[in-house]
Formats: structure tokens, sequence, C-alpha cells
């Protein structure tokens, strides 16, 4: 999405890998970048925040949390709230991005099929888990990218899969 962003001030919430990685490529489109982080270090990658910290248009705003989102029909600016003092600053913006981490709600399924150590959904290429005729699509299986995107891709491909089986079963 970021092209959407091209010339606006924008902010990016977390301190990982994604969310560095995240900026770093936002800056391609963005005029300003503000990294919104809850602690007062980053998480990701040494080389990453190497390169955060070397570039000019990002800006880090530490031990801080977005507490509200405003905006008509577009995002307009956000309300962040410093976590040591518990001051609340309004900042104008016009993209949020948010990389705080990810937890799959498949608990229901473990011990049914297989899941990695974070939860996510072993599947084959066309989404089928472990056991025959169940199909996973979307931000709950193990993959490298979670996109709007993508999710759309598993669903197609884990439908028209499903139907084959489906068929087969006749």
């Amino acid at each position: 999405d970021g092209a959407f962003f091209k010339d606006s001030q924008i902010v990016v919430v977390g301190g990982g890998d994604s969310a560095l990685t995240e900026a770093l490529f936002l800056t391609k489109f963005a005029k300003e970048l503000t990294i919104i982080h809850r602690r007062d270090a980053l998480r990701g990658t040494k080389i990453y925040q190497e390169r955060v910290f070397a570039n000019p248009k990002i800006k880090l705003l530490w031990n801080s949390v977005i507490q509200e989102i405003k905006g008509d029909s577009i995002v307009q600016s956000i309300l962040v709230k410093n976590v040591k003092t518990g001051e609340i600053t309004e900042l104008k913006t016009e993209g949020v991005f948010l990389f705080v981490g990810l937890s799959p709600r498949t608990q229901f399924l473990k011990g049914l099929v297989n899941l990695d150590e974070a939860g996510y959904i072993i599947t084959d290429e066309n989404g089928e888990a472990s056991v025959k005729g169940v199909f996973a699509a979307g931000d709950c299986r193990k993959k490298l990218l979670r996109q709007v995107a993508t999710a759309v891709g598993d669903g197609a491909t884990a439908a028209f899969a499903a139907e084959k089986y489906l068929e087969s079963k006749e």
C-alpha cells in the first residue's frame, strides 16, 4: 500500500524486524515517517536498526502507544500516549501501519492438524493441512508474507483445491 502514501506523513507502529523493514520500504514513498515503539529500544535485527537510524526520513517516538486513530473516511491524526509520563499528544498523519506482532487464533486446531511452533497451520501449496480435506487460507497459514493480497490468493487456491477434493469423493 506504500504507493498510496506518496509524499505523505505516515507512522509505523512496532519495533521488530517486520516494522523496521516495512518502515524502510515505505520511505521510498513517504515524505516523513515516524516509528512509534512502546519501549525505549528497538527489538529488530541490528542491521535494520542501523538502517533506520541512518535514514533521514525516519523519526522515532519512544515509549509510546497509539490511543486513538482520528479522521472521517481517511486517517488525519493519531493520539499517542507516552507510557512513562502518561502524556497524550496528537500527531498529524495520513497513514498508520501496524506491525506489533501476530498470534494466529488456531488453538482449537491443536492436536488436529500440524501447527508450527508459533501456532500457524502448516499446509501444502494448495492450502491443504496435514489432515486430508482440511484446508487453510490467509494469515493463519505458515507463510512468508501476510498481506490482504496473499490471503485472497490463498483463499482462491484453497477453495479450488477443496472443490476438487470434494469432487473426488463423489
